[in-house]
């Protein structure tokens, strides 16, 4: 049965800007202290707290205001396959993106713990891949999600999806979290639940982990100086390995998914009125997101000194 969502469009960028505001300044004060702890205060305090402050000032229960419905196994494993086959098309997203960021300089090394052993491997696990899958879905495929599905649901996944790109605050890992989010947003929809979502984005960063445990083990045993030495070329063939698969998984994705079964959940009745000041809050976050692109990009221009 549908009905009329307490939340605006104002009161949702307001609370998308705060939590930047304080994943750029308190979250990154934390994760410089500790990593790990600051990942955690992160994903499990600086995240979802503002928008169950909101939420809660909305009178919306939290079932309600973040999309917490149950799902059953056989949704989650489809959620999960078409995860694992898209996966493919952010990384290559990514690396295309950095092909083209890697003319201008020296990529800066990006900012996530690496494992160097099963125990840290675990714990990237629980710290990077569940917890903050879980949290980011909760605030961008639910609490946002929702609070744009007056503007339409593709409209609303795209934005939200963008909005999530934004939030990571770095011009090298944009595109695939754009992409990702448009996955994630859409799984969210059709199966009327975030946990779905959730499910698929802790199997992508997951992965993620796995990928640089491997690699990080692996390049402990090549001879010392290969990877500068064959650097252009493991970068092009990376890039036409990856193309292929993402052409392949992307295909198969939407195959998975046009398969899904739509569940039934409830929708605004009402179409949202747009006034420009309802974005001012986006607007701004989007200012700091390009000082922090420019800041990025002289420091990859500079590294190349």
């Amino acid at each position: 049965m549908d009905r009329e969502n307490p939340v605006t469009l104002l009161g949702v960028n307001m609370v998308f800007m705060i939590t930047a505001v304080l994943l750029i300044t308190f979250g990154y004060y934390f994760q410089v202290k500790n990593i790990y702890a600051g990942l955690v205060i992160t994903e499990l305090l600086i995240i979802p707290l503002p928008a169950l402050i909101y939420t809660a000032w909305k009178g919306m229960h939290v079932r309600e205001a973040f999309l917490l419905r149950g799902v059953g196994p056989l949704t989650i494993w489809k959620c999960v396959l078409i995860t694992l086959c898209a996966y493919p098309v952010g990384l290559f997203l990514n690396l295309l993106g950095n092909l083209f960021l890697g003319m201008f300089g020296e990529l800066i090394p990006m900012p996530v713990p690496v494992a160097e052993s099963i125990w840290e491997y675990m714990i990237n696990i629980l710290v990077i891949a569940l917890a903050a899958g879980v949290a980011e879905e909760f605030f961008f495929r639910g609490f946002l999600l929702k609070g744009y599905e007056g503007l339409g649901e593709r409209n609303a996944v795209i934005i939200s999806a963008v909005l999530f790109g934004i939030f990571h605050f770095n011009i090298q890992n944009f595109l695939g979290p754009v992409f990702l989010g448009v996955v994630f947003g859409f799984l969210a929809l059709r199966t009327g639940s975030v946990i779905a979502s959730a499910a698929g984005h802790f199997v992508n960063n997951a992965l993620s982990v796995t990928f640089m445990f491997v690699s990080g083990m692996v390049s402990k045993t090549l001879p010392q100086g290969y990877e500068s030495t064959n650097a252009a070329g493991v970068l092009t063939s990376g890039l036409i390995f990856w193309g292929v698969m993402a052409l392949a998984g992307g295909i198969t994705a939407l195959r998975l998914y046009k398969g899904m079964e739509r569940q039934h959940r409830e929708t605004a009745t009402s179409v949202a009125v747009i006034s420009f000041g309802d974005f001012i809050p986006v607007v701004v976050t989007v200012i700091i997101f390009i000082v922090f692109c420019v800041s990025e990009l002289l420091v990859i221009i500079n590294r190349a000194g």
